[in-house]
């Protein structure tokens, strides 16, 4: 696919009116742009918002797709999936260091699932990501997140800068070392995210307990 045909995505959190997370939003998009298409000009996601007629109070999901200009927009009610047992695959390598609207490559991950709610992807046994989302681990003592995912989401990087996650190189069999896994997105805070224990992290082929 040539970069002209790249289509990108922005999943905004807007909450009782209040946009989430929206400056880290900005930056992903004006560096998209710029390394993507050689755009240096702002594409400006406040002012674009403003001229949108949005839901004052509740949960919402801003879907944005873009290239060299905004493509389409929704704003739909917002429900968390239940995620309570994770699937460890081990992917071929493919890129997705940008937000790609087209999700086939995870798609097609998603599928290996084999009963469980979400998946734990791995590249040579390295922890990366889930099919929705940045994870935050816990050890009992401070929490921890693969140093290389496949997208750097802005909740990850919000948490990264404030302090309160802590890059480093996490390996499947390094799981044991932690208490707890949380799935963190644009639209799930490491705090509301549901604890996943351990025990329910399995293995390609194990069955389910």
């Amino acid at each position: 696919m040539s970069e002209n045909a790249v289509q990108l995505l922005e999943t905004i959190c807007l909450l009782n009116g209040k946009m989430d997370l929206l400056p880290l939003h900005q930056e992903r998009v004006n560096h998209a742009r710029r390394k993507l298409f050689g755009i240096k000009k702002q594409l400006n996601l406040r002012t674009y918002l403003a001229q949108q007629v949005l839901p004052a109070t509740g949960y919402h999901k801003i879907r944005i797709v873009y290239d060299q200009g905004i493509q389409s927009f929704s704003c739909t009610p917002y429900s968390p999936r239940k995620v309570s047992t994770l699937r460890i695959v081990e992917l071929e390598p493919f890129n997705y260091r940008f937000k790609y609207a087209n999700r086939s490559e995870l798609d097609k991950a998603f599928t290996y699932r084999d009963g469980c709610d979400d998946i734990l992807m791995s590249w040579n046994s390295y922890l990366t990501d889930t099919y929705y989302g940045n994870i935050a681990l816990h050890d009992g003592h401070k929490w921890w997140t693969p140093a290389h995912p496949l997208l750097k989401g802005v909740r990850r990087a919000s948490l990264c800068r404030q302090e309160q996650l802590h890059p480093t190189l996490i390996r499947v069999p390094d799981l044991k070392y932690f208490k707890e896994l949380r799935i963190i997105n644009a639209m799930i805070p490491l705090a509301d995210s549901v604890p996943i224990s351990m025990d329910q992290i399995f293995l390609p082929g194990a069955a389910l307990v």
